[in-house]
């Protein structure tokens, strides 16, 4: 079946699949940096966010050249691709959740006409909402088919698409990697050991892996949870999908996908409740914010959480990160001195709690033995001050 890559998880893997497409997440088909660049490659300005600029550099280096039985294989999600792996009925669908991201639809379409749609998506959720977006997934449905070589009937699949080899993937690494795996190529993000409580809680936007939270873990500190696009809580229920109908229930896609979405795109009352829950429900120690550089929304996300955080009296970090994400360097100091700062506050903690306690331990003497012998000493100052004192008369 042809591919169709899609660039953020909104978007329901069941209706790809029911149009004749092989759903992949074009995060895991990134250009490899150190490759030539074409002559002739899109550009976009340098102060857009990374995610989208390293989308649009794939979808190009995807639907720009060669047709798959003269490319190679591209890699597993996360691995940098070599070559130029497009069918002619490969397409690209892009969730419009910011500016940037319908800014970047707007340029591929336009650059391959016919082979990129974008996918209007609401801030808000409530009936009429929900009906609008089910007749936007009906109509987009309706484009993947028309998309086809040769276009089968609504309630057929399709006809005469070669079969194509799908390349090994490479499963997440975490503790939880066998759980509600698909063969989709979704994001391959899992945690890399269970949650727990008194760890440290992340927000992020999109990640290629779990490094972040393997650097978290490396320096002794461990993970709360995890808010991401491409955080196994995020992308394990929206690839599931709600239970499997046909025909396609076009609202309750659009409910689950409004339901489950509740990323920075959405209203700030609606996303304040959910980030406040899960900072209840994991009940961290610290919180710490990945943020996108020239990433709107992600900076107005990032003072709501600040927000959250300092009514709970929890330790805030908030650091700038790129796409993929990179652990090392400067970005490695800065949560290793977030987190040494913690423990030390604790070290301090534990000190001034003996303190205490060995100033209550003396607070106890004083009351029994050492107040008989304060009293008994008082007593033999008064006498002797008695005594001096009628020596001084008397002389």
């Amino acid at each position: 079946m042809p591919y169709c890559y899609y660039t953020c998880d909104l978007i329901p893997l069941d209706l790809l699949v029911h149009a004749g497409y092989t759903p992949r997440w074009l995060g895991g088909s990134l250009r490899d940096p150190a490759a030539p660049a074409r002559r002739d490659a899109l550009g976009v300005h340098p102060m857009t966010c990374p995610y989208v600029t390293k989308l649009v550099a794939a979808a190009d280096a995807l639907l720009g050249e060669a047709p798959v039985d003269e490319a190679p294989v591209d890699a597993a999600p996360g691995v940098a691709s070599q070559g130029r792996l497009a069918a002619s009925s490969d397409v690209l669908v892009v969730p419009g959740g910011c500016d940037a991201a319908r800014r970047m639809a707007d340029l591929l379409a336009a650059t391959y006409p016919d082979r990129v749609r974008m996918l209007p998506l609401p801030r808000s959720s409530g009936p009429e909402v929900t009906r609008t977006l089910a007749a936007d997934l009906r109509r987009l449905e309706d484009w993947l088919r028309s998309c086809l070589p040769d276009e089968p009937p609504r309630d057929e699949p399709p006809r005469d698409e070669p079969q194509r080899e799908e390349p090994p993937r490479e499963a997440p690494a975490g503790t939880q990697s066998g759980a509600a795996q698909t063969d989709f190529y979704a994001p391959a993000l899992d945690y890399p050991s269970p949650p727990r409580q008194g760890g440290v809680f992340v927000v992020a936007g999109p990640l290629t892996d779990d490094s972040l939270l393997r650097l978290i873990e490396g320096l002794g500190a461990h993970v709360s949870g995890l808010e991401s696009c491409t955080s196994p809580d995020r992308w394990r229920p929206l690839a599931a999908g709600p239970a499997r109908a046909d025909p396609l229930d076009y609202e309750a896609l659009a409910a689950h996908l409004l339901a489950v979405g509740m990323c920075p795109r959405r209203s700030t009352a609606h996303r304040r409740d959910h980030l406040a829950r899960r900072l209840d429900q994991s009940r961290p120690s610290s919180v710490i914010y990945a943020r996108q550089s020239f990433c709107d929304p992600g900076a107005y996300d990032a003072l709501l959480v600040a927000d959250l955080a300092k009514q709970r009296g929890l330790p805030y970090l908030e650091i700038e990160v790129d796409f993929p994400f990179d652990a090392n360097g400067p970005l490695h100091t800065r949560v290793e001195a977030f987190l040494e700062a913690q423990l030390l506050d604790e070290d301090l903690l534990g000190d001034l709690e003996d303190d205490e306690l060995f100033d209550g331990d003396a607070e106890d003497v004083g009351d029994g033995e050492g107040a008989d012998l304060f009293a008994a000493g008082s007593a033999s100052d008064g006498q002797d001050d008695g005594e001096g004192a009628h020596e001084e008369r008397a002389s």
